[in-house]
């Protein structure tokens, strides 16, 4: 089968295999079918290239594949006729990770039952422009007194058993599943919680409490009006289907390890890492009335893209996850982009961790200590320390490059503004998203987002109450912009930067200006090799890698020196951002967004202390966690919206990311498929039952499905 299959020499192997189908019991018929299969070789060729960075690897090849035609060949194969037709797909990926059914068991990643959607169902939906409509939820309430959130569960609905395991009933969906996972998965009540989502359920949630089997009460950090009825959820993570206790007190630890039990019209079947996962319609018709249209969806491991796109063109493949950059000539192949979740976009930006600027805890007042971070250990260029003068005698090192009159937190402002304003966006957008991307300059705004104002500028923030131990007490200011605040304009910070960025002369003056000035060979002194940008293949695909090598290509042009490391980002990366280790730049996937976002998103969620124990923030903002609490009661939308856009300017005035691009989501697709139904924040799909084929399609997956 294909889990041991390495060369692209399968390929012919996989057309031929395909026509020999085991389709069941019953009737069958013997047909002989003719097919031209193109044969081909992967020929490994050692390249040297130089490149314009220097990556920290352990590898010291680089090897590059030339794929090459071999020969034609007409195969006579004998198949067997189904009964009935079945509409089963196949979704090439570059990875399959293991099943982790229990989310907050970790690792910090998804599974591909989780990719595909459609065997857990949320709480609440949105659908047809009216967010937060309840679904697996008949109804929901704030309590009088706002510490409470109410949710009547709808009775009724079954918890769907995965394939093979028809015979056991796990009995209907209700109150104690809901409670059972949020605890487990909300680490202000499990501290052991490694679920992706932990962060914005320790923000905004205390204990769930089950009042009897169909209703609930959410204990609420604060007075909750927001996300209430304006969000589908994505502003709590709980947009997300519950794991069943029942599932799991049925069937034991280990095995709910790696299943994932549901109520949706989708179950699990063999899902195996490194190979494949295969969803199924389930038996019998689904609650909600929608059955889906499709029989399987599979997602099966194709590391190579050049893999995927030979198996989409000859049909082995229905859908394949794609560089952007390859999506034009396969257009012209007559496949088609299929965007997954319409009017949805995911973004990368680079986070500049370890500016770390909260004393206590912004939830629960307890103490941080922040001058005991590994940030704070020497003075970093692109680290703000505000510990320096309010506590001089916790802070390990003395800070002797700043110019006169200028405090560590404006230079490390200037050096971050600086790294961003020499980043091409347009190019990066040109030369490796085809132009499908669109330029965004902060991981919270961008051109298809409500509030969006290409015109607005950021003013000139104070950066909130430091220092104090009070944590969110005070709110930032505004002032006038004066000295180097004010060298963009006295409005502060553009919303859209000139040209998309990439002014590498500004970007020069930033630097001589915050006391890196460049010598007569070009090179800039004072950041002693520490800069380095650590990347991942994020959500973007491997092209977030390439993109990573361009964004270090143009800070080397200002003489600096920088190379690069690639890391896991749930294996390595987010654990460091918990125990507040993380003090290298990161090139990452925003978070997946709708365009409802973000003006009913409560983004200071992530970047200040109210997440943790959660995931974790690169950045402590107390200027963000003040937001978040005064936005999460706030009833006006208008003074909600506008606390929204007053974090956005704060956030882009201190750049606490330097955003790169936005894209919409989506995969390569044979002609004529489309996939659209509810938008989703934190999902790059929508459910496969919204899955629509053109008549008589049948698929690729009948070879895979078991």
């Amino acid at each position: 089968m294909f889990s041991k299959r390495k060369s692209l020499s399968f390929i012919g192997v996989l057309s031929l295999v395909s026509l020999v189908l085991a389709c069941g019991a019953g009737t069958t018929e013997t047909v002989t079918v003719t097919e031209t299969v193109e044969v081909i070789k992967e020929v490994p060729v050692e390249v040297v290239k130089e490149v314009p960075v220097e990556k920290i690897v352990k590898e010291t090849e680089v090897v590059e594949k030339i794929v090459t035609k071999e020969k034609e060949v007409e195969v006579i194969v004998e198949v067997e006729k189904p009964d009935a037709a079945t509409t089963d797909l196949v979704w090439g990926t570059k990875k399959i990770e293991g099943i982790f059914g229990l989310r907050w068991q970790g690792p910090y990643r998804t599974s591909a039952i989780i990719a595909m959607q459609g065997v857990e169902e949320p709480l609440f939906i949105y659908k047809n422009g009216t967010p937060m409509e309840p679904y697996t939820a008949e109804s929901w309430d704030v309590s009088a007194d706002g510490k409470y959130l109410n949710i009547s569960i709808n009775k009724g609905i079954p918890i769907a058993s995965p394939k093979g395991l028809e015979n056991i009933d796990f009995g209907d969906f209700d109150a104690s599943d809901v409670c059972w996972y949020f605890n487990n998965a909300n680490p202000s009540i499990n501290a052991e919680s490694t679920d992706p989502n932990g962060g914005d359920y320790a923000a905004i949630f205390g204990n769930c409490e089950v009042v009897d089997s169909h209703t609930l009460k959410w204990e609420l950090v604060s007075p909750l009006y927001f996300c209430f009825p304006i969000s589908d959820f994505g502003c709590l993570s709980a947009r997300m289907g519950p794991q069943m206790q029942k599932s799991y007190d049925k069937m034991g630890f280990e095995w709910s390890k790696a299943n994932h039990v549901g109520t949706g019209p989708y179950v699990q079947g063999a899902c195996i890492a490194g190979d494949r996962c295969t969803i199924h319609k389930g038996a019998g018709a689904h609650w909600s009335g929608n059955d889906g249209n499709i029989d399987s969806l599979t997602q099966v491991q194709v590391p190579e893209v050049g893999t995927r796109i030979a198996m989409l063109e000859n049909g082995s493949l229905d859908f394949a996850d794609m560089d952007f950059k390859m999506v034009p000539s396969l257009l012209e192949k007559g496949l088609d982009f299929v965007e997954t979740m319409p009017g949805s976009y995911v973004n990368q930006s680079i986070i500049w961790a370890g500016n770390l600027w909260e004393e206590v805890h912004a939830r629960t007042g307890e103490a941080l200590n922040p001058w005991d971070a590994p940030s704070y250990a020497k003075d970093y260029p692109w680290i703000g320390d505000p510990w320096q003068d309010l506590y001089p005698d916790k802070v390990v090192y003395t800070d002797t490059n700043n110019p006169a009159g200028m405090t560590d937190m404006e230079q490390a402002r200037l050096v971050r503004l600086a790294l961003s304003m020499a980043i091409d966006r347009n190019a990066i957008n040109k030369n490796l998203l085809n132009d499908l991307g669109l330029p965004i300059y902060s991981e919270y705004m961008g051109p298809e987002y409500p509030g969006w104002d290409a015109t607005r500028t950021t003013g000139c923030w104070d950066v909130g109450d430091i220092g104090t131990g009070t944590g969110v007490t005070a709110p930032p200011s505004t002032h006038a912009c004066t000295g180097t605040e004010a060298i963009m304009g006295d409005g502060g910070i553009p919303w859209e930067l000139p040209n998309g960025g990439g002014d590498m002369k500004l970007a020069g003056e930033l630097l001589d200006l915050a006391g890196y000035p460049a010598d007569s060979s070009g090179s800039r002194a004072g950041f002693g090799g520490d800069l380095v940008l650590q990347s991942y293949v994020a959500e973007t695909g491997e092209v977030s890698l390439e993109v990573a090598d361009t964004v270090m290509s143009s800070w080397k042009q200002l003489g600096l020196e920088i190379s690069g490391l690639e890391e896991d980002y749930g294996g390595v990366i987010s654990p460091r951002m918990r125990r507040r280790e993380q003090l290298l730049p990161v090139l990452k996937n925003g978070d997946v967004h709708s365009n409802s976002y973000p003006l009913d998103w409560p983004l200071p969620t992530v970047d200040s202390s109210s997440s943790r124990p959660g995931w974790g923030p690169g950045f402590e903002s107390p200027a963000q966690a003040y937001w978040l609490f005064q936005i999460l009661p706030e009833k006006d939308p208008v003074k909600r919206g506008d606390m929204h856009l007053s974090g956005v300017d704060y956030s882009m005035f201190w750049q606490q990311y330097g955003g790169i691009y936005m894209i919409p989501k989506g995969v390569v697709a044979q002609a004529g498929i489309t996939w659209d139904g509810w938008i989703s924040h934190y999902a790059n799909t929508s459910a496969p039952q919204f899955i629509e084929v053109p008549s008589g399609y049948s698929g690729a997956g009948a070879v895979y499905v078991k």
